[in-house]
């Protein structure tokens, strides 16, 4: 069996049923794109690591993708591997260990929108937008997440909402990971709201509800409506996970530790994923940060 058979006949077929859309779908996609054009006719069964780092070698040399982009290709040929072990269909070690990850180039720093931003996309914009606007800058909740929200999620006398599902497309799933079903504290702005656009869409289910008793797009909502309101007001629109990620750097550069901050974004890895996609650290906080040094340490 080549590798290119085993992988889209069995590990595939395998994981679209364990694991979420979402992720399948960037498994696949990468696997699609990348790996698939170049692995021709190698067998799963004698396949090397000389093979697999010539697959990445190939790869960065007539691709411009970032040193992350390679990790993800290797992880992806990797899980293959190790389902193929698993299975029995092969023996010997995982032909991915010990392959060098191509530096790539470098990547450009994810956008994470100020609060001077979150003001100037806020009063841009009215309605269901607003209210979704709102939400995303000062709760942190994905798109999935906002997409998945009904009103009895909402606990306005706690102040507070509980995360019990996500909406990917048009398929109704549960959140991506248990530290994910975490209470979200709202804040006063938040609550007044959510509060409004509830008086103005009273008798809906869903807390974004389109014309079909079903979330709304809020993907083509943000880069059709709130992209072109933006206009004339010097903001660009980079997608509701901006809000995400700027309110973990506000909260870190206001002094918020960053186990709190993970906290807060419900991530359950620790500091790390919450400090290298989350967080930027302004140049105001480094600053600061030299300047309570000692006295004599500055001398």
């Amino acid at each position: 069996m080549t590798l290119q058979q085993y992988a889209e006949t069995v590990y595939f077929p395998n994981i679209k049923t364990k694991k979420s859309p979402s992720t399948y779908k960037g498994y696949f996609n990468l696997y699609s794109k990348q790996i698939q054009p170049r692995i021709g006719e190698l067998r799963l069964s004698t396949c090397t690591t000389a093979d697999i780092q010539r697959i990445l070698y190939r790869i960065d040399e007539q691709e411009e993708l970032s040193h992350q982009s390679f990790l993800n290709i290797n992880s992806v040929l990797s899980t293959i591997f190790t389902h193929a072990r698993r299975s029995g269909t092969l023996q010997g070690p995982n032909p991915t260990d010990g392959v060098e990850i191509p530096e790539g180039k470098r990547s450009g720093k994810t956008h994470k929108y100020t609060l001077e931003e979150v003001e100037k996309i806020t009063n841009a914009v009215d309605g269901l937008a607003r209210c979704a606007v709102v939400v995303a800058a000062w709760t942190g909740l994905s798109l999935a997440e906002l997409r998945g929200l009904k009103w009895e999620d909402i606990d306005f006398e706690n102040e507070q909402l509980n995360v019990v599902r996500t909406v990917w497309h048009k398929q109704i799933l549960e959140t991506k990971t248990e530290h994910r079903e975490a209470a979200v504290h709202l804040l006063p702005n938040v609550i007044s709201e959510l509060g409004e656009h509830r008086k103005q869409n009273s008798g809906t289910t869903w807390v974004f509800e389109g014309p079909r008793i079903f979330p709304l797009d809020l993907a083509t909502l943000g880069s059709k409506r709130i992209k072109e309101a933006l206009k004339g007001t010097g903001v660009e629109w980079h997608g509701f996970h901006a809000f995400r990620r700027g309110l973990g750097t506000r909260l870190y550069n206001n002094g918020t530790p960053i186990e709190t901050v993970g906290k807060v974004l419900r991530h359950g890895s620790g500091s790390e994923v919450t400090l290298k996609h989350y967080v930027e650290i302004e140049e105001e906080t480094k600053a600061a940060a030299l300047q309570s040094l000692p006295r004599k340490a500055r001398k």
